[in-house]
């Protein structure tokens, strides 16, 4: 009764469709959870494959890959609907390096050697971009973190001068903004400083430059997975964003009022 239940309370939200596999050329069920993208019956994926389901899925239930997995209600010819585990789609080309292709009739081997090599190509522009990331985030940090030295003990020496040439209604406007500056600026540090030591945790290892001789001509290092924390990163850039914003305030009212920040 329990699994009867949880398929009719999923399925006001999850709708199936069919899609077309990259390179096998097999109509195959899609789930769309309200929540997320498509999911892919791995069951569904064994029939294609002709390799048994039930084997199969108690082996890759051990693998980190499993780890995204979903049981979803899903409708299958002969069998009706029933809550399967199904793996997001752009994982499903993971599966295809876990199990013996002599296992698969051969037309399938063809398929799937296409399918694997595309498979690594995307993985390798992923990893591309994320290299890209991660260099980026590590400047913007460094950039950060050098040029904001001594922002705070400015803001102070920048109140303390103008204060003189303000009267009392705009020399408490610019203390409050002024103040409101500082904490943004301890904000922002501290996000980057924690960016920074996350990005510390990361694993490094060694890689090889290698001609088209076989021959190694560099060495480097990198880490192992490029990682920036989307929730820290976003809070970096809205603290800039609002660091930004404060400034150009700052600056409005300091020429509304014919001063300037070095005091003159």
């Amino acid at each position: 009764m329990d699994n009867i239940g949880n398929i009719l309370m999923s399925e006001q939200a999850i709708r199936q469709e069919s899609v077309m596999l990259p390179h096998f050329h097999y109509d195959m069920p899609a789930l769309y959870p309200a929540d997320s993208g498509p999911y892919i019956p791995v069951i569904a994926i064994c029939q294609m494959l002709g390799i048994r389901a039930d084997t199969h899925i108690q082996r890759w239930r051990k693998l980190l890959l499993w780890a995204t997995a979903r049981k979803l209600p899903v409708y299958l010819p002969k069998r009706g609907k029933r809550l399967v585990w199904c793996l997001p789609l752009g994982e499903v080309p993971f599966l295809y390096s876990c199990f013996n292709w002599q296992c698969v009739p051969p037309e399938r081997r063809v398929q799937l050697l296409r399918a694997a090599e595309e498979g690594n190509r995307i993985s390798g522009l992923a990893y591309q971009a994320m290299q890209q990331s991660y260099k980026a985030m590590r400047h913007l940090l460094f950039t950060t973190l050098t040029n904001f030295t001594d922002f705070d003990a400015n803001l102070q020496r920048c109140a303390k001068n103008l204060a003189p040439s303000l009267e009392d209604e705009f020399r408490l406007w610019l203390n409050d903004h002024i103040q409101y500056g500082r904490s943004l600026f301890r904000e922002t540090i501290a996000c980057a400083r924690q960016l920074l030591h996350e990005q510390g945790d990361l694993p490094i290892v060694d890689g090889l430059h290698i001609n088209l001789d076989g021959n190694v001509i560099d060495t480097f290092s990198m880490p192992l997975l490029p990682i920036v924390p989307r929730k820290g990163s976003k809070q970096l850039f809205e603290n800039i964003e609002k660091l930004t914003q404060w400034y150009q305030e700052l600056i409005a009212f300091l020429e509304e009022q014919g001063l300037w920040l070095n005091g003159g």
